[in-house]
Order: structure tokens, then sequence, then C-alpha cells
């Protein structure tokens, strides 16, 4: 007979699906296994024990069977470890909360431990909890420390960036920036404002980072740019299932966990 494990970690909720008419499967990015997926029973219940702790993006204390022949794990119990106060209320919070879950659900292979992931993800929806001014900045901040740790740093150096005068290129192959007159062979060209933001936001910290001001323009260039890179290594088909995953947040049901 297999052994079964029980496991006691935190975790992050990155999406969930209905099963049943009472249950519902959750895909969790915990800090002792990496992404997991649970089934919680009685999860869809108006009282159930869970409450709103299986919401996209909550912070939770989970305990769960572990059987390393299953693929599916069985969910015993969830409480909250943070109860933001604006991420779950306000429309373009959600919105960027639930880019942050969907990209790392989708960059990310199961059962794989990834805590420098797992504290980037905590620590950024923190502040963005927090935050009431300059929050976009979060999530180009978010993608870079991403892609980092998955092993694609951008190649940042200050002499370049600093040599960079009216416009110059962001090199999608390794994410640094380079003068005009310096052409690598996979680049985006940009002007100046764009690539020194964006050579903060891959190098700063997230104190530094909250402090930029970018005029609309800028921050747009920024996020294109950021964009780019992240194609480029990840492939253009990463899923954009930010509108299933609202959809289900929206029917979550509200109160706290038992």
């Amino acid at each position: 007979m297999a052994q079964r494990d029980i496991i006691r970690t935190e975790a992050v909720v990155l999406r969930g699906l209905d099963y049943s008419e009472s249950s519902r499967i959750v895909t969790l990015l915990t800090r002792k296994r990496g992404k997991t997926a649970v089934l919680a029973k009685g999860a869809r219940r108006t009282k159930s024990k869970f409450g709103a702790t299986l919401q996209p993006m909550a912070h939770t204390q989970v305990v769960f069977y572990y059987k390393p022949t299953r693929s599916l794990q069985m969910l015993s119990e969830s409480s909250h470890v943070t109860t933001y106060r604006t991420l779950h209320d306000q429309l373009p919070k959600i919105t960027l909360g639930l880019r942050m879950v969907e990209l790392t659900d989708a960059l990310i292979s199961d059962e794989n431990p990834q805590p420098a992931i797992f504290e980037l993800l905590v620590r950024v929806l923190h502040r963005l909890d927090a935050e009431e001014e300059r929050s976009q900045t979060l999530w180009p901040f978010f993608q870079l420390r991403l892609a980092e740790a998955l092993g694609v740093a951008p190649a940042i150096r200050r002499e370049r960036v600093e040599a960079v005068e009216d416009t110059g290129w962001l090199s999608l192959a390794d994410g640094g920036v380079y003068p005009i007159e310096t052409h690598p062979s996979t680049a985006q060209q940009a002007p100046r404002a764009a690539l020194r933001a964006y050579a903060i936001l891959a190098r700063a910290d997230l104190d530094t980072v909250l402090r930029m001001h970018m005029t609309p323009p800028v921050r747009r260039r920024v996020q294109e740019l950021v964009n780019a890179y992240l194609r480029h290594h990840f492939d253009e088909s990463i899923p954009d299932r930010c509108r299933t995953v609202l959809a289900q947040f929206q029917q979550a049901p509200s109160g706290k966990a038992g």
C-alpha cells in the first residue's frame, strides 16, 4: 500500500475548478512541495469549512494528505495566513494579482519546490494589497523577478545603460540594454527613458521600484518590453485565464475559514 503523508505548509491559491456538485479542485503553490493540485470536498457548500480560503491569491496554511502515486491530493484544512484589506475588493488590484498567479501557474511545473518563487509571490501580493499608488509597477517587477528565479535574469550592465542616449536596444536574448550603435541580433528599439526604467525594474529592490515615477507612455513601453522578453523565453502560448479566474473569484463563498 502506498504511503500517505500529512503535509502542513503555507500556500498561495493559484486557481480553482468546480468538481461535482459540492467540491473543488484547487491548484496551490506551496512552500514545501511546490505546485500541488488538491481536492477540497464540500468547498462549494454555503457553510463550507474552507470559507474564502480557496479564492485565487489567498495566502493560506493548508493541511493535505499526500500520496506519491496520486496526482490529486486530498485537502483536509485551510486557514488564512494573511487577510488582505484591499486585494480582493478593488478591481485593478484583483486584475494584477490574478495576472501574477496565472503567470506563476503557467511557468512552473508540478511538485517542484520553488521557495524563491513562493516568497516572491507572497511578498508582491502583500505589497499590492498595501499600495494605494503606483501598484501597476508591481506587475513588470514581478514578471522580471519570476524570469530571474526561472534562470533567465536580464543581463543589465550599468555602463551599457548609461551609454544609451536618445534611443537604444533591449536584447530579447539576454534581457540587456544596449546603446543604439551596438545592435543585438534579436532586439527591440526603445527610447532612453523606457530602457532606463526597465533596467531599474530588473535590478532594484522593491522599495526603490515603488518610488519610481513613469509617465503613461513610458509605462506602456516598458510593459511592452517586459512582455516581449518573457514571450521570447517562455513562448507566446502562455495561457491567459484571467477572465475565467476572475469569474471563479466572484462566485467564491464569502466568510472566514473554519
